[in-house]
């Protein structure tokens, strides 16, 4: 696939750290999506210290200030948009960086906190109509992530609004206020309700480890400490309505003290060689932190710390009081209380989130006697605020994922249609819509396992095996609930266990074709001591979640859920009578592989004696059970092919490209954040070699299977006569091997192939 170019604008790694949050968490998650294929180009309006804090190199800053977007660009970008009929007035105009940038974009991310809003005043709008409008004018598709915006009531903000905002592909609505806000002016269609971007920026262990160091040599962190998150916005407000907000700061600083509390200082929007207050409380902290008579149990730290390095210190707080959007987003991620001092419903609709908005103030009522009762009444509420936060914390966290799962739902259809062009769609599944099959989810990968020793045993790439390997190397889980197949006494069986060495998770690899009761065994997961990963196909999934639902001691156990894709499970039966077509015997086996070597590959049957005997997979276990012999009755309408209830889902891919790929892959359906974690530790630690998989692809790669369960036993639908017929022949070939399996024996293994290749092209059109 090529390279994917996305554009961030308003936002920036230098002055605002709660920007650089929503920044640093937009492009972490896109590159987990994208991997090496995704590159961003940031319009900074701090380019030069933005190229000093960027750490990617698949980052481009493209000098994005404000005089040049709004005087030089905006104009530009109209001209281009009428001449755009004239090839050499059009490539002059694109001589401009900022129209070059967004020439080669896919999709533009607007990522201001919060815009459209009357009391910003007509410049701060006007700038954020051309922040969209310039990407638009060239033909880009905009969306915005989550932010607040509105009220609507200044005509000329109104006006702005209703004239852009229907024109974006997408807006993600910070809370039920702005989403309120924009239906009020009549814009919903567009509209995602999503909690902040920021709430899911990974933490970083080098800067946790360094704020650690701080804390140790100061015995200021062995007490108990409020944060105090100071603001030159507020203070710009407080100033116009005559409150003295450093003077106030200064007396409740003192208070505090008073009270047994340190308090430590926090400028969340810095900018250290700047004497600018814009983006920066450097300069207020300084004046509240001098205005302090007794400093000896306050902090202040002027800096410009990084966004993860606020948040670790705001975790060493027992309360946060705030006066920074931002800051009470990293509190709340942190399930640290939090009283505001704010200015904007955007403070509001996310403290309702928690059903904590009963805790934000605004600024201009402030004064220390309010100040003071504020926090008292705070303080004595403590239990319920941390209840209420440890309650809502992980609703509020996956809402804040739905940013980017939103946004590449945006971005892959871009992709697919061209910009200008047709969406390309299949006569038989949505390619357009590849969630409709597998669900949601956080990251599409296809690849290896390095250890050409694990490949050799795997039906496909062997990822399942590196990735159990290891996550019990990293001591992340202490065993792994697998399956293989086993001979006793000469016949075919199972056997299941859990896992707790990488020797013995080697020993289950492969994958096994036929119906086994795996929670029969559940006593193996409850008797275990220790964390653990589980195996499972989508059905058995289903099960163990209605378990684990019901007992969370045991879902306490279970690090990750591990699906396999599955287009339907089949008697022993079905793999039995293809060995006796085959004349293995299964005297003296030891163990069956369903499928070894590239492409569909081989079985193999390995004996006690160290022999082996191989057969044809594709000719013979493949034929029957393709054919839809043997095969459950409840299979017959599944659709979760994917096994949506897993943490991370693997499988086959079967593409024609991939035939030709001298390592067999695997492809892997990643549906959250955690999965990604182990994946990720997985990759960067050398035991997996893997890349970006785009949804249609996925799609792609199980065809036949997903038209099937889709198009052919979907009796709903108007189907096709092929697909009809391919239904009514698997019906009857799945109640043929149940009533007259006697006669089934006797038809021909090479029949039975090319019966089954029938099948499968009335499947393919």
């Amino acid at each position: 696939m090529r390279d994917i170019v996305v554009a961030i604008t308003a936002a920036s790694y230098s002055g605002n750290k709660g920007a650089a949050a929503m920044l640093q968490s937009s492009i972490k998650q896109l590159h987990d999506r994208y991997g090496e294929s995704l590159n961003i180009n940031l319009m900074s309006v701090y380019p030069g210290e933005d190229r000093k804090q960027n750490p990617h190199d698949f980052i481009k800053i493209v000098p994005t200030q404000p005089e040049k977007l709004l005087f030089i660009a905006f104009p530009m970008a109209i001209l281009h948009w009428i001449f755009q009929w004239c090839p050499p007035i059009r490539k002059l105009l694109e001589k401009n960086k900022i129209l070059k940038a967004y020439k080669g974009t896919d999709l533009v991310i607007d990522e201001a906190g919060i815009s459209f809003v009357d009391s910003r005043g007509f410049v701060m709008n006007t700038y954020a109509f051309v922040c969209a409008a310039v990407p638009l004018l060239m033909g880009v598709p905009v969306v915005k992530y989550s932010q607040a915006l509105g009220t609507f009531k200044n005509p000329y903000n109104r006006f702005l609004a209703k004239w852009i905002l229907p024109k974006l592909k997408l807006i993600c609505a910070r809370g039920q206020g702005t989403y309120d806000n924009l239906k009020g002016i009549g814009i919903s269609d567009n509209v995602k309700l999503c909690a902040d971007g920021a709430f899911t920026m990974a933490d970083s262990l080098p800067i946790r480890e360094r704020v650690a160091d701080r804390c140790k040599n100061d015995a200021f962190y062995s007490g108990k400490i409020v944060g105090l998150s100071v603001s030159s916005v507020v203070q710009k407000k407080c100033r116009k309505l005559g409150i003295d907000y450093p003077q106030i700061m200064a007396e409740f600083i003192e208070y505090l003290n008073g009270k047994g509390y340190g308090v430590l200082m926090i400028a969340n929007a810095a900018r250290i060689n700047s004497e600018k207050s814009r983006n920066n409380d450097l300069i207020i902290g300084d004046e509240i932190y001098e205005a302090v008579r007794d400093k000896k149990n306050v902090r202040w730290y002027h800096e410009e710390m990084d966004a993860e390095e606020i948040r670790e210190y705001i975790a060493r707080c027992d309360f946060l009081v705030a006066s920074r959007f931002h800051a009470m987003i990293g509190a709340l991620e942190k399930k640290v209380p939090v009283l505001l001092i704010g200015w904007s419903h955007k403070y509001q609709e996310v403290l309702d989130m928690f059903g904590l908005g009963q805790y934000a103030a605004d600024f201009s009522g402030l004064n220390i006697n309010n100040l003071k009762k504020s926090f008292e009444d705070f303080e004595a509420d403590e239990e319920l605020i941390r209840d209420k936060l440890e309650k809502n914390h992980a609703a509020v966290l996956e809402s804040s994922y739905d940013n980017i799962r939103q946004v590449s739902n945006v971005l892959e259809q871009t992709i697919k249609i061209g910009r200008g062009g047709i969406c390309s769609s299949s006569k038989f599944l949505d390619y357009n819509n590849p969630e409709k099959y597998i669900g949601a989810y956080f990251a599409l990968r296809k690849g290896y396992a390095v250890d050409s020793s694990i490949r050799d045993y795997a039906a496909s790439g062997g990822m399942v095996t590196a990735l159990l390997c290891n996550m019990l190397r990293h001591h992340d889980i202490d065993g792994a609930w697998v399956t293989k197949t086993e001979f006793v006494e000469g016949k075919l069986t199972y056997k299941t266990y859990i896992a707790v060495t990488e020797q013995e998770i080697r020993d289950a690899s492969s994958s096994v074709y036929m119906s086994i009761p795996i929670l029969k065994h559940i006593d193996l997961l409850e008797n275990f001591e220790g964390k653990i990963a589980v195996v499972l196909t989508p059905c058995m999934m289903h099960g163990l979640n209605a378990i684990l639902n019901r007992k969370p001691e045991l879902r306490e156990k279970v690090v990750l859920k591990m699906g396999l894709y599955c287009s339907g499970a089949h008697d022993m039966r079905a793999t039995t009578l293809a060995m006796e077509k085959a004349n293995v015997s299964t005297q003296g086996a030891k163990r069956l592989y369903y499928r070894r070597g590239h492409w569909r590959g081989m079985s193999s049957v390995v004996y006690s004696d160290g022999s082996e005997k191989t057969f044809s997979y594709s000719k013979l276990i493949c034929a029957y059970k393709n054919a839809y012999f043997f095969e459950k009755s409840s299979c017959m309408h599944c659709k979760d092919h994917f096994a949506a209830g897993a943490d991370i889902s693997f499988g086959d891919i079967w593409l024609k490209e991939m035939k030709g790929v001298d390592i067999k892959h695997t492809s892997c359906v990643i549906r959250n954040q955690k999965a990604m974690e182990y994946f990720a530790q997985a990759v960067e630690d050398g035991d997996i070699v893997a890349s970006y998989m785009n949804g249609r692809d996925m799609v792609r790669s199980q065809k036949r299977a997903l038209v099937f369960k889709y198009l052919c036993a979907d009796k709903e639908i108007k189907r096709k006569w092929n697909h009809k017929l391919a239904y009514y022949l698997a019906e009857k070939n799945r109640k043929y091997s149940v009533e007259k399996l006697d006669k089934l024996e006797k038809v021909p293994s090479w029949f039975i192939y090319y019966y089954m290749c029938f099948i499968r092209v009335l499947l393919s059109f």
